[in-house]
């Protein structure tokens, strides 16, 4: 018997279906990011609406200073245990991963060109998380994944119109709709 080395068509749907498990569980597994980031900075956010607004602690901006470098020590010891395991990286994985590698270093940017001019940066980090996430959603064709991506959009200008502290609100909502729920429901997906 000659090999063509074609297969037939059970063959082809096996693999393609394989294929298909396997993405979904690596989609599954962004839900990690968005969960753990949603809850830094949806606490983070809420302690210092309450540090500014219920007390005189002139250091009220101490919530960000602890809760974010967790969050990248978490991010960094995950990625790096998940590289450890994985045989292979996707394109779609390679983009996600770089995408939010620079989304991240705007983040610390937008923090440091705010802080010089004096001014809020929140609608500019909602606005950049909004595109991190709407475009992750639309990659990874999940659909809360990408409203929760546009909530972040309205969110961004909604932050104009408040006090600096209310602000802070703003980014706990906008966290716990554009990233939390999304994210949940995206690691309960079968």
């Amino acid at each position: 018997m000659e090999n063509t080395g074609q297969l037939n068509p059970t063959e082809s749907l096996n693999i393609i279906s394989k294929a298909i498990g396997q993405t979904k569980e690596k989609i599954k597994e962004q839900s990690f990011y968005y969960i753990m980031w949603g809850w830094i900075i949806s606490v983070a956010s809420f302690c210092n609406y309450l540090l500014v607004t219920f007390t005189e602690f002139k250091h009220d901006y101490l919530p960000w200073l602890i809760l974010i470098p967790i969050g990248w020590i978490l991010s960094i010891s995950y990625s790096i245990k998940k590289e450890k395991t994985k045989k292979y990286e996707t394109y779609f994985e390679v983009f996600l991963k770089y995408l939010w590698i620079v989304l991240g270093i705007s983040f610390i940017v937008i923090v440091f060109i705010s802080s010089q001019l004096k001014t809020n940066p929140t609608s500019f980090i909602l606005l950049l998380a909004g595109i991190g996430t709407l475009v992750s959603g639309l990659t990874m064709k999940f659909k809360p994944l990408s409203f929760g991506g546009i909530s972040f959009f309205f969110f961004a200008i909604a932050s104009l119109f408040v006090s600096n502290s209310f602000t802070l609100l703003i980014t706990s909502i906008a966290m716990i709709i554009g990233y939390l729920i999304p994210a949940y429901i995206l690691k309960k997906s079968e």
